[in-house]
């Protein structure tokens, strides 16, 4: 659409355009009154002596031109001060006088109006105009009719291609957002479409497995004894299938209906406070983790909140998968306007190409901190283990 937006630009010569409408036909105005003074000082018989009427007559043609100031949104009236003074003017014999004014006038018909109603309303003025001039030379000529005709002409010309350039612009600019807003909805109905085929296939395979793998660990639950190693082991399963399948559903909700407010709403999202239980977690399953956190905010933005929580949960998953027995430590703060995450462990990483590595759960942390100008650091530390490190400023909105 830039380029669509960019030939639409009608060139350097109809910028005015972009003036404020009024006061360009303030300097309209002024420009005309010069001529009509510079008109009558210089014509010193066209008034041989000033008298009432001739000051009548100033006040018509004043008149007229503060017509053309509501030229843009009352042309009608425009036009009726304009044959006014052109009236007038004939009683003075100085139809030069008001010729600018008629021209613009004429302009503005053409230019704002219909063919149907501009092309009526002028010839009414050009007879009005050639009645005054006929009246000021004291005769009616063909000279008089062609000098006369050529420059309402000129002035209707000049303004039936304005006019049409200007439809011709605001046809394509409404027909380009009509184009804009037709595949805005279509790529909204696109996405949809997606997030709903994406739920669909969630439900039927992920929830499924999950809700499988809860049931047989309430299962092995009822078959080991309460203070068996086994048991414990059991819970957890079973305690961490459940909250899966509540968070599957929640995202199964975000998907389907497209509003994560609506949904937060009803089931909020886990964040920072959340991590304490994370962690506890975590180490039920046999990891040692300690958790540091230090001049953290009680209220973080909604989507730095939820991206932390996602990252420590992802980089305890990882621990739990591949480090294997291992300490891990959880670090937390803020400092330098952003929220700061270290997960370290000393565990014996995965082997190269294993099964199930690090790569996909990395890959979306790297997505989550791009979404706020973040930074993040995965990898091997000098002495063994692993180091995720996560930078997400506080301040900045999340990109689109």
């Amino acid at each position: 659409m830039t380029s669509s937006a960019a030939s639409l630009d009608p060139g350097p010569w109809w910028r005015f355009r972009r003036w404020p409408g009024r006061l360009f036909d303030v300097g309209v105005v002024l420009a005309l009154l010069a001529v009509g003074a510079a008109i009558v000082l210089s014509t010193t018989n066209a008034i041989p002596r000033l008298n009432r009427d001739h000051a009548v007559v100033f006040a018509v043609v004043l008149a007229a031109l503060a017509g053309l100031l509501v030229r843009r949104s009352h042309p009608l009236l425009m036009l009726g001060l304009v044959i006014v003074a052109l009236v007038a003017e004939g009683l003075l014999r100085a139809s030069a006088i008001v010729t600018p004014i008629v021209l613009v006038a004429v302009y503005t018909l053409a230019a704002r109006l219909t063919w149907r109603l501009a092309l009526p309303l002028t010839t009414l003025t050009f007879a009005a105009f050639l009645a005054a001039g006929s009246v000021s030379r004291g005769e009616l000529s063909f000279s008089n009719f062609v000098a006369s005709f050529i420059p309402i002409a000129g002035a209707y010309a000049v303004g039936a291609y304005v006019g049409t350039r200007v439809a011709y612009i605001d046809a394509l600019r409404a027909r380009a957002e009509q184009l804009t807003r037709e595949q805005d909805l279509l790529a909204r109905q696109a996405v949809a479409d997606e997030r709903v085929r994406i739920a669909r296939e969630l439900h039927d395979v992920v929830a499924h497995n999950l809700s499988l793998i809860t049931v047989q660990a309430g299962a092995l639950q009822t078959q080991v004894g309460a203070n068996s190693p086994a048991r414990a082991t059991a819970d957890v399963i079973a305690r961490t299938g459940r909250q899966a399948m509540d968070e599957m559903r929640r995202m199964l909700g975000v998907l389907r209906l497209g509003d994560a407010a609506d949904i937060a709403g009803r089931a909020p999202q886990p964040g920072i406070a959340d991590i304490d239980a994370l962690v506890e977690e975590t180490r039920r399953a046999g990891v040692d983790v300690v958790l540091r956190m230090d001049d953290v905010p009680a209220a973080l933005p909604p989507g730095v909140d939820l991206s932390a929580y996602r990252i420590v949960q992802e980089a305890l998953t990882n621990v739990l998968r591949h480090a294997g027995p291992a300490h891990c430590t959880v670090d937390v703060r803020r400092a330098d306007g952003a929220l700061q995450l270290r997960i370290t462990d000393d565990g014996r990483g995965a082997p190269a190409g294993a099964p199930g590595s690090r790569g996909h759960g990395l890959v979306g942390m790297r997505e989550r901190v791009a979404l706020f100008g973040g930074e993040l650091f995965a990898g091997p530390v000098p002495g063994g283990g692993f180091a995720v490190q996560a930078t997400l400023p506080l301040h900045v909105q999340a990109r689109a």
